[in-house]
């Protein structure tokens, strides 16, 4: 998320993670996904669980939609950006 402040572009939740569902994606803080990641762990596990994304939207879920929370930093996403650019240098196999 990126914010325009007096000409400047702040970019917000550098670092953040992806909560991935069987049928959307939420983006939340680090410390939320520790928080979400806590109660996951919890035996036994809740049926609903709530939290906010990166936006201040309140969701609430049940547990079992949840299929993964993948992290995504500054770094993680230049990696990424390399290899696929890599990729696309490569000679095809013919």
């Amino acid at each position: 998320m990126v914010i325009q402040k007096s000409g400047e572009t702040v970019l917000l939740h550098r670092d953040h993670h992806i909560v991935a569902t069987t049928q959307f994606s939420y983006i939340v803080s680090t410390v939320m996904a520790q928080h979400i990641e806590r109660e996951l762990d919890r035996k036994p596990r809740r049926q609903w669980l709530k939290f906010v994304d990166v936006a201040g939207a309140r969701v609430r879920i049940r547990t079992s939609l949840i299929e993964g929370i993948e992290q995504s930093s500054l770094e993680t996403r230049e990696l990424w950006r390399r290899w696929r650019e890599q990729r696309r240098k490569e000679e095809p196999f013919e």
